[in-house]
């Protein structure tokens, strides 16, 4: 991954070093830079919700939530599977199929489809005692038909609670999987770049980390109870990319983009991680929030129509931050 190729008119593993104009001090502040931009987004929506003075923003914030919901869609298909595509179709590779990425991006779909309809399964809150010990119940003690219809009732309410919040936690670590490959990768780029292009690719990462922050914030806040929990996920998606950054810079003098295993590996991680934000993003997030939420039917015609548009401002958003990145 790290060796120079043996003709130096090849540019198939070419070692170019650090430019002249590689500055440190700069790429060391990078690193404390977007880990305050990422956390700023990404604490966003858990500071509004358990600061008194801003739980009356709740609406606004569903705004957010909205937002951060086009930011996952957008950075999957603008920020993930395109440089897939370049990395696996790069001449230096020289592959005659041209749709491998795509194909690892679906099949990252179907295996995540499987594997969370799995584990959903197996810590899913059983129902079948209680259904089987109602018939046996004693007839001086039997309940009302209303009465054990209200408990039968009950009993399923709960589980169904239950086997959601499994579900939603589930799937924001499948979520946060996905994010966190893609800024490692993003930090790597970042800590090998030098210039005027470092400095635009370093706004651009700074606007994509905090629209991405949103998006994980406010998953994480509808999957876990525990402030705790909410915390780590904030602050384990605030690290990646510094820590792909420190990565950057250690192999700056060495790293060549060219090579086979570099465009190997970064080709089908981003393929992967594209293909878990797909799945993120229009599985568990479009379709769970608003396609078949009922309390998201139940809200005006105008309330649902500005959640489309700030979906689609985010969405927006991240594809103009694509232009840069």
């Amino acid at each position: 991954m790290f060796a120079a190729g043996d003709d130096d008119n090849n540019p198939c593993g070419f070692v170019q070093g650090r430019d002249d104009d590689y500055d440190m001090a700069l790429h060391v502040g990078a690193i404390f830079i977007i880990l305050a931009v990422s956390l700023m987004g990404s604490l966003l929506p858990v500071v509004s919700k358990h600061l008194a003075c801003l739980q009356q923003m709740a609406t606004i914030m569903s705004f957010v939530n909205a937002f951060g919901v086009g930011v996952v869609v957008s950075t999957a298909l603008v920020h993930m599977l395109p440089p897939a595509n370049d990395a696996l179709n790069n001449e230096c590779l020289g592959l005659s199929y041209p749709g491998l990425a795509n194909v690892i991006a679906v099949v990252a779909i179907l295996l995540l489809q499987c594997l969370q309809t799995e584990l959903t399964a197996r810590f899913a809150v059983p129902t079948c005692a209680t259904d089987t010990e109602a018939p046996t119940a004693d007839v001086k003690g039997a309940e009302s038909p209303s009465q054990q219809f209200h408990s039968h009732g009950h009993t399923h309410a709960l589980s169904t609670v239950a086997s959601d919040a499994k579900s939603r936690t589930i799937s924001v670590l499948i979520f946060e999987l996905g994010v966190a490959i893609h800024s490692v990768i993003i930090g790597l780029n970042l800590g090998v770049t030098s210039g005027t292009t470092f400095t635009t690719l370093l706004t651009a990462i700074c606007f994509h980390q905090f629209f991405e922050g949103v998006a994980v914030g406010s998953s994480a806040l509808l999957a876990f109870d525990e402030l705790k929990a909410t915390l780590w996920t904030v602050f384990g998606y605030a690290l990646t990319t510094p820590l792909g950054i420190v990565i950057g810079i250690g192999v700056s003098t060495t790293y060549s983009p060219t090579t086979a295993t570099a465009l190997w590996v970064q080709g089908c991680l981003d393929a992967l991680a594209a293909g878990i934000l797909i799945y993120t993003g229009i599985v568990e997030l479009l379709t769970n929030q608003y396609t078949n939420n009922h309390e998201f039917h139940t809200k005006s015609s105008r309330s649902r129509l500005l959640t489309y548009a700030f979906v689609a401002a985010g969405a927006c958003a991240m594809s103009i931050v694509g232009y840069w990145t």
